[in-house]
Protein backbone atom coordinates (compact mmCIF):
# COMPACT_ATOMS: atom_id res chain seq x y z
CA UNK A 1 0.00 0.00 0.00
CA UNK A 2 1.47 3.22 -1.38
CA UNK A 3 0.83 6.51 1.16
CA UNK A 4 -1.71 7.86 -1.39
CA UNK A 5 -3.84 4.97 -0.60
CA UNK A 6 -2.95 4.96 3.04
CA UNK A 7 -4.03 8.72 3.16
CA UNK A 8 -7.45 7.89 1.18
CA UNK A 9 -8.49 5.27 3.54
CA UNK A 10 -7.98 7.06 6.79
CA UNK A 11 -9.14 9.96 5.60
CA UNK A 12 -12.34 7.72 4.55
CA UNK A 13 -12.10 6.14 7.90
CA UNK A 14 -12.44 9.82 9.35
CA UNK A 15 -15.35 11.17 7.09
CA UNK A 16 -17.33 7.67 7.88
CA UNK A 17 -16.94 7.87 11.71
CA UNK A 18 -18.17 11.48 11.49
CA UNK A 19 -21.32 10.66 9.36
CA UNK A 20 -22.15 7.62 11.38
CA UNK A 21 -21.90 9.89 14.63
CA UNK A 22 -23.70 13.13 13.51
CA UNK A 23 -25.47 11.75 10.41
CA UNK A 24 -28.27 10.25 11.11
CA UNK A 25 -30.12 7.89 9.53
CA UNK A 26 -29.22 9.25 5.76
CA UNK A 27 -25.44 9.25 7.50
CA UNK A 28 -25.32 6.08 8.29
CA UNK A 29 -26.96 4.98 5.76
CA UNK A 30 -24.16 6.84 2.88
CA UNK A 31 -21.33 5.87 5.30
CA UNK A 32 -22.69 2.28 4.72
CA UNK A 33 -22.97 2.60 0.78
CA UNK A 34 -19.24 3.79 0.77
CA UNK A 35 -17.32 2.02 2.94
CA UNK A 36 -18.99 -1.45 0.57
CA UNK A 37 -18.31 0.47 -2.57
CA UNK A 38 -14.50 1.34 -1.27
CA UNK A 39 -14.37 -2.29 -0.91
CA UNK A 40 -15.86 -3.79 -4.14
CA UNK A 41 -13.48 -1.58 -5.77
CA UNK A 42 -10.53 -2.91 -3.97
CA UNK A 43 -11.74 -6.49 -4.68
CA UNK A 44 -12.65 -5.14 -8.66
CA UNK A 45 -8.56 -4.06 -8.56
CA UNK A 46 -7.74 -6.95 -7.73
CA UNK A 47 -9.25 -8.80 -10.99
CA UNK A 48 -8.15 -6.26 -13.15
CA UNK A 49 -4.89 -4.76 -11.53
CA UNK A 50 -3.39 -2.84 -14.54
CA UNK A 51 -6.15 -0.50 -15.53
CA UNK A 52 -5.81 -1.24 -19.25
CA UNK A 53 -8.76 -1.07 -20.76
CA UNK A 54 -12.28 -0.76 -18.95
CA UNK A 55 -12.19 -2.44 -15.77
CA UNK A 56 -16.05 -4.38 -15.54
CA UNK A 57 -15.41 -5.42 -11.38
CA UNK A 58 -14.81 -1.63 -10.91
CA UNK A 59 -17.65 -0.56 -12.97
CA UNK A 60 -20.25 -2.77 -11.35
CA UNK A 61 -19.01 -1.82 -8.12
CA UNK A 62 -19.70 1.83 -9.25
CA UNK A 63 -22.79 1.60 -10.57
CA UNK A 64 -24.00 -0.37 -7.92
CA UNK A 65 -22.92 2.61 -5.10
CA UNK A 66 -24.77 4.99 -7.66
CA UNK A 67 -28.17 3.13 -7.69
CA UNK A 68 -27.48 3.32 -4.03
CA UNK A 69 -27.29 7.19 -4.01
CA UNK A 70 -30.30 7.36 -6.19
CA UNK A 71 -32.39 5.09 -3.58
CA UNK A 72 -30.64 7.70 -0.59
CA UNK A 73 -31.18 10.15 -2.84
CA UNK A 74 -34.84 9.72 -3.28
CA UNK A 75 -35.64 8.48 0.04
CA UNK A 76 -33.90 11.33 1.79
CA UNK A 77 -34.79 14.92 3.25
CA UNK A 78 -31.03 15.78 2.91
CA UNK A 79 -29.34 17.09 0.11
CA UNK A 80 -25.97 15.88 -0.04
CA UNK A 81 -27.23 12.97 -1.12
CA UNK A 82 -28.27 14.15 -4.16
CA UNK A 83 -24.55 15.60 -4.75
CA UNK A 84 -22.81 12.67 -3.82
CA UNK A 85 -25.22 11.08 -6.88
CA UNK A 86 -23.98 13.48 -9.24
CA UNK A 87 -20.20 12.68 -8.83
CA UNK A 88 -21.03 9.08 -8.94
CA UNK A 89 -22.80 9.43 -12.37
CA UNK A 90 -19.57 11.23 -13.69
CA UNK A 91 -17.26 7.73 -12.63
CA UNK A 92 -19.64 5.73 -14.19
CA UNK A 93 -19.70 7.76 -17.22
CA UNK A 94 -15.96 7.38 -17.23
CA UNK A 95 -16.17 3.87 -17.14
CA UNK A 96 -18.55 4.03 -19.98
CA UNK A 97 -16.08 6.16 -21.93
CA UNK A 98 -13.34 3.60 -21.61
CA UNK A 99 -15.82 1.19 -23.70
CA UNK A 100 -16.00 3.24 -26.39
CA UNK A 101 -11.90 4.27 -25.93
CA UNK A 102 -10.36 1.09 -25.00
CA UNK A 103 -6.91 2.64 -25.54
CA UNK A 104 -7.35 4.60 -22.80
CA UNK A 105 -3.83 5.54 -20.92
CA UNK A 106 -4.29 3.25 -17.63
CA UNK A 107 -2.98 6.14 -15.40
CA UNK A 108 -5.68 8.57 -16.56
CA UNK A 109 -8.63 5.86 -16.37
CA UNK A 110 -7.71 5.21 -12.57
CA UNK A 111 -6.85 8.96 -11.85
CA UNK A 112 -10.26 9.89 -13.39
CA UNK A 113 -12.02 7.64 -11.23
CA UNK A 114 -10.11 8.08 -7.93
CA UNK A 115 -10.65 11.75 -8.07
CA UNK A 116 -14.41 11.50 -7.79
CA UNK A 117 -14.11 9.85 -4.28
CA UNK A 118 -12.74 12.54 -2.34
CA UNK A 119 -15.64 15.26 -3.81
CA UNK A 120 -18.21 12.34 -2.56
CA UNK A 121 -16.59 12.47 0.67
CA UNK A 122 -16.67 16.05 1.59
CA UNK A 123 -20.28 16.52 0.13
CA UNK A 124 -21.62 13.81 2.54
CA UNK A 125 -19.47 15.42 5.88
CA UNK A 126 -20.36 19.43 4.49
CA UNK A 127 -23.87 18.26 4.41
CA UNK A 128 -23.50 16.46 7.57
CA UNK A 129 -22.47 19.23 9.26
CA UNK A 130 -24.46 21.58 7.53
CA UNK A 131 -28.08 19.56 8.77
CA UNK A 132 -25.99 20.14 12.44
CA UNK A 133 -26.11 23.70 12.11
CA UNK A 134 -29.56 23.50 10.90
CA UNK A 135 -30.43 21.65 13.68
CA UNK A 136 -28.61 23.48 16.03
CA UNK A 137 -29.33 26.70 14.62
CA UNK A 138 -32.39 28.73 13.79
CA UNK A 139 -35.34 27.00 12.39
CA UNK A 140 -36.13 22.90 11.84
CA UNK A 141 -36.66 21.90 7.86
CA UNK A 142 -40.60 22.27 7.23
CA UNK A 143 -41.69 18.19 6.31
CA UNK A 144 -38.71 16.92 7.19
CA UNK A 145 -38.50 13.10 6.83
CA UNK A 146 -36.38 12.34 9.33
CA UNK A 147 -36.85 12.64 13.07
CA UNK A 148 -33.74 13.27 14.53
CA UNK A 149 -31.57 13.75 11.72
CA UNK A 150 -28.21 15.14 12.64
CA UNK A 151 -28.57 14.53 16.33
Amino acid sequence: MDIVQATFLGGLCLCLAYAVRFGGRTGRAGALIFAGATLLTALGTLVKPDWAGTSYAVFAADTACMFALVLLACNSSRYWPIWATGFQIVAVATHIATLWIPDVVPAAYQALLSFWSIPILGVMVAGTWFDLQQAHGATPQAGSKERGEGL
